[in-house]
């Protein structure tokens, strides 16, 4: 709870695992390229910080309150939309990436626990905590990816974010994971089976593996 001005707000605290330094670089990352988007499909940023926990402080950000929100695919099977129903669920989603893409954003997470419907029934976008812009080639995330750390979640990756020697990744990469969310969308199931794969087999089978036709 907010007390000026007094709202409701959602807290996201960035869970330990890597340096606290690259944890602070990452919250201010995420919270100055938020600053750069507004549009009613994107969540709103209020502010952001760090407390300390001890250990040298845990970073974390208030952002808008999305109330009785579902991921996407969670939303279109508990409402039990049809096939037209879920592709305008999508195309609304498609416009708020736009948004980012026209400014230079580039979210490079997109999946459906990233895109919460509230109970109005309109997708907002979240998470834009491995972004990255289509100019900063020194950012921290980008050195990040530099150092080998796969940034993402492998389920919905592009071919370029898991191939390390590739350095090209931009705006098709969203793309590449909106398709792999309309695909889950419609389909009800990823378009790769990655579960239980080791590492390296997961990256061939993203880069060299094509879905099952939805048809």
């Amino acid at each position: 709870e907010q007390l000026h001005p007094h709202r409701q707000v959602a807290i996201k605290i960035l869970r330990p695992g890597i340096d606290n330094k690259s944890l602070l670089a990452r919250i201010k990352h995420e919270a100055e390229l938020l600053g750069r988007l507004c549009h009613p499909g994107i969540a709103r940023i209020y502010g952001s910080g760090s407390f300390d926990d001890g250990q040298g402080g845990v970073p974390y950000f208030i952002m808008e309150l999305i109330e009785h929100a579902l991921p996407i695919t969670d939303y279109a099977d508990a409402h039990q939309l049809d096939t037209r129903q879920r592709i305008e669920l999508m195309k609304m989603v498609c416009e708020s990436i736009h948004h980012g893409h026209e400014r230079g954003v580039i979210h490079r997470d997109l999946k459906p626990g990233n895109i919460l419907v509230d109970e109005h029934g309109v997708p907002r976008v979240i998470d834009f905590g491995v972004a990255t812009t289509d100019a900063e080639a020194d950012s921290p995330i980008t050195q990040l990816t530099r150092q080998g750390q796969m940034i993402g979640t492998l389920q919905y990756m592009s071919p370029e974010q898991v191939d390390s020697k590739q350095h090209n990744v931009d705006a098709r990469t969203d793309v590449y994971g909106l398709g792999c969310v309309l695909y889950e969308l419609l389909a009800g199931r990823p378009p790769i089976y990655l579960d239980g794969r080791p590492l390296h087999e997961v990256a061939r089978a993203i880069c060299d593996t094509a879905p099952q036709p939805l048809a």
